[in-house]
């Protein structure tokens, strides 16, 4: 729950920073629209998906999943708003 949280935030605060008219850099901008357009949707699904992976995979290949995915998107919120703020 707490990553659909985190998820919902991020795609609050990156519309609003997406909407500002501040001179960004083209990187900064590039990320900005990747990991709203991109990555936040692809967590969401895969989050909602977990039941399914778990079946597939197995328990531990599961967590390491989901895992890999949730720490991806962080990275790349935590290196937008750098670039951003």
């Amino acid at each position: 729950m707490l990553v659909l949280t985190a998820a919902f935030w991020w795609s609050v605060e990156g519309y609003t920073l997406f909407e500002e008219a501040t001179a960004r850099g083209q990187i900064a901008d590039g990320l900005l629209r990747f990991s709203l357009l991109i990555l936040t949707p692809a967590l969401v699904l895969f989050w909602l998906l977990a039941a399914w992976f778990r079946r597939r995979v197995g328990d531990k290949g599961y967590w390491q999943m989901l895992g890999l995915v949730a720490m991806i998107w962080t990275g790349s919120v935590l290196v937008t708003r750098m670039l951003v703020g």
